[in-house]
């Protein structure tokens, strides 16, 4: 286990690094909105999705550096869902990794506009990436754009705000996290495969993973929503109206938890024994509920 935090903390350098050089802005128009976006990006992420990218391509032989530019929108991708889900007329939530919530500190003008200029920077990064083939690039970018739009994250928001109650069915919260929170996850993955010429099947197998691996950690959040204190968790709590523990309670919710992180697992025996690290991130994020 030593050895895996230390590849994590590795790569979670590495990749702080990178979206350093992606994000520079000299233009002193801009700092207020540059530092808007640094505010988030930079705020103490465990950067799991570009992790996840990485372990992906090492199945298929893919070095990092092939897998950079994707890594890093991703981040953007997830950093900008963060700022925007916590705005007044969304979640109004007040905290965001034990700091105040980027509106809070920058107005919600600048952040909607960080925000909206995370989401852009990631395509971007994508489509200039002299490594990428234009195909890979072009199939990136969808699956990317698709994660993120009204078949995914805000879908899945959107779902969330208008029909997310303490008396919610399960197919209602599956829809939810199924496009709120594992969609991103998915693409993580999938593009990573993509990227590293992987067939169909393949392909399928780690988005079967992501998906069940991200339900876990979804169940994870709920968790600390439902139980943790506000200073421990580092975000603003209490904010949900429906999710696993007002559905199911907390040991059952655990137990859900279990048989996700294990599905992720059974899923990714088509590797042969290549998924140590996915099995050891799994264990990793299960690990942080108990």
């Amino acid at each position: 286990m030593e050895q895996m935090l230390a590849y994590f903390h590795e790569n979670k350098n590495f990749i702080d690094g990178k979206l350093e050089q992606y994000m520079a802005n000299e233009e002193p128009l801009l700092k207020v909105l540059q530092d808007s976006v640094n505010y988030t990006l930079f705020s103490c992420s465990k950067r799991i999705r570009p992790l996840f990218c990485f372990i992906v391509g090492e199945l298929f032989d893919v070095p990092r550096e092939r897998l950079v530019s994707l890594a890093c929108a991703v981040e953007m991708i997830h950093t900008a869902s963060l700022i925007m889900d916590d705005l007044p007329h969304m979640d109004d939530a007040q905290m965001r990794k034990g700091k105040p919530a980027n509106h809070l500190v920058y107005g919600q003008d600048v952040s909607a506009l960080a925000s909206i200029g995370l989401l852009t920077k990631a395509y971007e990064v994508v489509l200039k990436d002299p490594g990428l083939p234009d195909d890979k690039k072009t199939r990136v970018v969808s699956i990317l754009a698709n994660a993120v739009g009204i078949n995914g994250m805000v879908g899945g928001q959107f779902v969330d705000l208008k029909f997310s109650n303490e008396s919610m069915k399960y197919e209602t919260l599956e829809f939810i996290h199924t496009y709120k929170t594992a969609s991103l996850f998915v693409a993580s993955g999938s593009t990573a495969g993509i990227i590293g010429n992987a067939r169909d099947e393949e392909i399928q197998a780690v988005e079967n993973y992501a998906k069940n691996l991200g339900f876990a950690f979804q169940i994870q959040d709920d968790l600390v929503d439902s139980v943790g204190k506000t200073e421990d968790a580092g975000k603003s709590l209490r904010k949900d109206k429906g999710n696993f523990i007002k559905l199911y309670g907390i040991e059952k919710s655990k137990q859900l938890a279990q048989e996700y992180a294990d599905n992720a697992i059974e899923a990714i025996k088509i590797f042969d024994g290549k998924g140590d690290k996915l099995i050891a991130l799994a264990h990793m994020l299960l690990k942080q509920m108990s």
